[in-house]
């Protein structure tokens, strides 16, 4: 009997994926569970499992392709590699066993008919195991994208398991390796370089393009004095150390965001295109954009407005060094209603950020700079040096106007300034 194995809709508006990386190959015996294949969606990375056990009769996608929910992924003859009832394992060799320990020795789920020899844990692996090394699908990942092999690696995890620690460290061995004494300048030109559009990439640009097909956006800049920010985070760094929380802009901004998105609930809403419907959520959940290496990531802090300064710092940190290890969950990525990206520790004066459609409204904040500003003290002008920043607010055109954008920003830039105003938000 031969199994087809369709490519399963995960919920959240997730239709499609790419390919990434197939772990087994047609003629491979598998087991029930085993991993198959790595699917990169919209949302996250999918480990895509063998629901039976049998034997890989046809792979129907390649790396690099795009499957549809609802598409056959392989066929799996089940027929195949079944034992028959009276059949006898084979006896282990304890040759076998002394280089294959470092492998199995720690494993739950292997068993042995008969008391075997467990063999010290070796940092050399034989020729023979390379194919059958452990490492976390992350680590697989980034062994692939920079080209090493890890059955090079020597794995000092449980069960000779392949640590990220691991991998960086021979890549480092390598580099110095391959490193000239005397490394000369130099320069590459002319010539072009072509490389396979895919993974995060592909899926940042079809969401990019998506947003900007879909919403008719404008963004406006305002600037706004971080004096009282700067004194506040100044103040709560003590109890910040307490907390076993670092204190940014970040969560003061969400702090600040909260009360304005309020009392401005069209930029806390979507647009149902189907059932041509405002959708406004009384509830707060904030994305966040992240800079990784792979590309930009934007987690989300659910429930924002039910959580402490030091929660919210706490939560943006994790969820920050999730998304720069790959680890983030369908869960940490879906629901945002508003985001926030920052760029100020980079630089930059101004920016118009891209809505994360269906959301309609980003606020992107720059860099802090001390600059001069005339400020107006006892009814005469002066000037004076003062830590400014820009802000920029994108917005969905069909659902906010530029009247209400300006009026949400200049709700926003009242709690930054007078940051004490946050917790009576209520009262005004």
């Amino acid at each position: 009997m031969v199994f087809e194995l369709k490519f399963a809709d995960i919920g959240e508006g997730v239709h499609e994926g790419e390919i990434l990386k197939w772990h087994v190959k047609e003629g491979d015996i598998v087991q029930l569970e085993q991993l198959l294949v790595e699917i990169q969606t919209e949302k996250v990375n999918a480990e895509i499992t063998s629901p039976v056990s049998g034997q890989v009769h046809k792979i129907h996608k390649r790396e690099g392709e795009i499957i549809n929910v609802g598409e056959i992924l392989v066929s799996i003859d089940t027929d195949v590699g079944k034992k028959a009832p009276d059949s006898k394992p084979k006896p282990v060799q304890e040759k076998q066993v002394e280089s294959e320990a470092e492998e199995i020795d720690d494993s739950p789920l292997f068993k042995a008919s008969k008391p075997m020899k467990v063999v010290k844990r070796s940092r050399e692996i034989s020729k023979r195991q390379k194919g059958k090394v452990l490492a976390a699908p992350i680590v697989r990942r980034l062994a692939r994208e920079a080209g090493v092999d890890l059955s090079d690696i020597p794995g000092t995890g449980p069960g000779g398991r392949i640590t990220r620690k691991d991998l960086e460290a021979y890549m480092t061995s390598q580099a110095k390796k391959r490193q000239p004494r005397i490394a000369p300048k130099q320069y590459t030109t002319g010539g072009e370089e072509k490389l396979p559009l895919r993974g995060i990439r592909r899926t940042i640009a079809s969401a990019m393009q998506r947003s900007k097909l879909t919403a008719a956006h404008f963004t406006l800049m305002d600037e706004v004095d971080m004096s009282a920010m700067d004194r506040l985070r100044k103040d709560l760094k003590p109890l910040a150390e307490k907390h076993g929380a670092k204190i940014t802009y970040l969560p003061l901004l969400i702090k600040c965001l909260i009360p304005a998105l309020k009392k401005f609930p069209y930029l806390n809403a979507t647009i149902d295109d189907e059932k041509n419907e405002i959708v406004i959520k009384h509830y707060y959940n904030i994305g966040i954009a992240v800079d990784t290496e792979h590309g930009l990531m934007v987690p989300v802090i659910r429930n924002a407005d039910q959580k402490s300064i030091w929660e919210l710092a706490t939560e943006i940190k994790e969820l920050a060094e999730k998304a720069r290890s790959g680890k983030l969950t369908l869960e940490d990525v879906t629901g945002g209603t508003f985001s926030l990206t920052s760029i100020g520790n980079i630089g930059g004066m101004m920016a118009t950020p891209v809505i994360r459609w269906p959301e309609v409204g980003i606020l992107g904040v720059m860099q802090r700079k001390l600059r001069p500003v005339v400020i107006e003290e006892n009814g005469k002008p002066e000037i004076a040096i003062r830590p400014m920043m820009f802000l920029s607010l994108s917005c969905d055109h069909r659902l906010v106007d530029g009247a209400y954008a300006a009026r949400f920003m200049k709700e926003i830039r009242r709690y930054i300034e007078n940051p004490a105003l946050i917790s009576f938000e209520e009262d005004f």
